[in-house]
């Protein structure tokens, strides 16, 4: 394995993904603490979560995929990604779309019961 790439995890079909070493305002970072969570991308991300958790709550669940996916899909459009850091190497790689539904429907789901 070439060490000069990060790849992408979750998504085993994909290419090497390019490191990035300065994640943009529109990235989503993946991770804990207060930097991640100020994070420009991140307050996006949230919005873009919460005034979808309504329609997720109510619908069914073979539509709840389709939703994660669009998420994910607009943060993409925007030219975002979902970035999470190598801790060995401190440099961000894109965690793949798999991984980004994965993320993003965990995300749908917390405080749902308080919604239906």
């Amino acid at each position: 394995m070439n060490q000069n790439y990060a790849y992408n995890v979750g998504d085993n079909n994909e290419a090497p993904a390019v490191p990035v070493i300065a994640p943009t305002c529109r990235d989503v970072l993946n991770g804990r603490g207060q930097g991640v969570q100020r994070h420009p991308g991140n307050e996006k991300y949230r919005k873009l979560v919460f005034v979808n958790k309504g329609l997720y709550a109510k619908c069914p669940k073979t539509d709840k995929i389709k939703i994660s996916r669009g998420i994910v899909a607009a943060v993409r459009e925007l030219g975002g990604r979902f970035l999470e850091m190598d801790e060995r190497t401190q440099v961000y790689y894109d965690i793949g779309d798999k991984k980004a539904t994965e993320k993003t429907s965990q995300a749908l789901r917390e405080g749902l019961s308080k919604i239906r």
